[in-house]
């Protein structure tokens, strides 16, 4: 399992960050849990470490990033990859404020 993030740069700007603000604070959240950043550069990847709650953790932390109006302005992608292939997590937005999670 995979996610993968990118971020709109002058978005980020006009909101007072920089996009290292950015990386930082997505890093620490995936980093507590240590999961490894897998990419970095244009985008940030993390990899699961194939352990059983790792599927929950990271959803845990995607959506703490969901209700959040920062994320939600400044992210140009978020996107789950794994076996089952590849899920757009920003088209599920509003799916996600509807339930309340």
């Amino acid at each position: 399992m995979n996610v993968k993030f990118s971020f709109d740069k002058a978005i980020v700007e006009r909101r007072g960050f920089t996009l290292e603000d950015v990386y930082r604070t997505i890093k620490n959240l995936f980093t507590a849990h240590d999961f490894p950043c897998v990419f970095d550069g244009d985008a940030l990847a993390f990899r699961s470490k194939a352990h059983g709650d790792d599927f929950a953790t990271m959803w845990d932390i995607i959506l703490s990033l969901l209700r959040s109006d920062w994320f939600l302005d400044c992210a140009t992608s978020c996107v789950w990859l794994d076996e089952d292939g590849e899920e757009d997590i920003l088209a599920q937005v509003g799916k996600v404020q509807e339930q309340g999670v």
